[in-house]
């Protein structure tokens, strides 16, 4: 069966790649409307957890306490096991509590003469959380260390308390629960709805 004949039948999704960092699937007899909000739903409505409030104790690094807590702000958390915690607005709690955020501690002082970068493996989890997982800086590179936070010359030293909450990337781009998602209509034109331009040979072109 031709994978591109749309003439009718149920919605048919066919994953053709999927691991933990990217997926790439096929949905048959589906229209542009509704793949286009499948594709902001899953950009602004999923709900994931990131840094949201930053207490100071301690900044002598060359950058700002604002600088910091926004580049904490994006660094990614895993968000599996979310749902096991409370939106910040429905909780009883004066500011936060285990039941709706998780508390990550910054704490690093560089004592040597070599600059000391300050990477998210560097964040310590503080807090009770719900699950073994939620929360968790996401570190992908092969040296395990993460997102670089700030850089530490000697005697230079940070201590911040991070909570970090639930949301949706309809409040802020730092719940935002993917880099991107995109979606092409028809793929190598099967449909023939478009007319490629070409120089020569439209075959050996497209």
């Amino acid at each position: 069966m031709d994978p591109y004949d749309v003439e009718g039948g149920a919605i048919n999704v066919r994953f053709i790649h999927a691991d933990s960092n990217r997926a790439n699937f096929l949905i048959q007899n589906f229209n542009l409307e509704t793949a286009n909000s499948l594709r902001r739903v899953m950009l602004a409505e999923i709900p994931t957890i990131a840094i949201d409030v930053v207490e100071v104790f301690d900044n002598t690094t060359v950058l700002a306490d604002e600088f910091i807590a926004h580049r904490l702000g994006l660094i990614p958390l895993s968000a599996r096991g979310v749902e096991d915690l409370v939106y910040a607005r429905d909780c009883d709690c004066d500011g936060y509590c285990d039941n709706c955020s998780v508390i990550l501690r910054l704490n690093a002082k560089c004592t040597s003469n070599e600059v000391m970068k300050v990477f998210a493996r560097d964040l310590v989890i503080e807090s009770h959380r719900p699950n073994d997982q939620v929360g968790s800086p996401v570190i992908l590179d092969p040296e395990g260390q993460g997102s670089c936070i700030v850089k530490l010359r000697k005697g230079q030293s940070i201590n911040m308390k991070c909570v970090a909450k639930k949301g949706i990337a309809k409040e802020h781009a730092k719940w935002a629960p993917t880099s991107a998602v995109g979606f092409e209509y028809d793929p190598g034109n099967r449909l023939r709805h478009l007319d490629y331009w070409y120089e020569d040979d439209p075959l050996k072109e497209w």
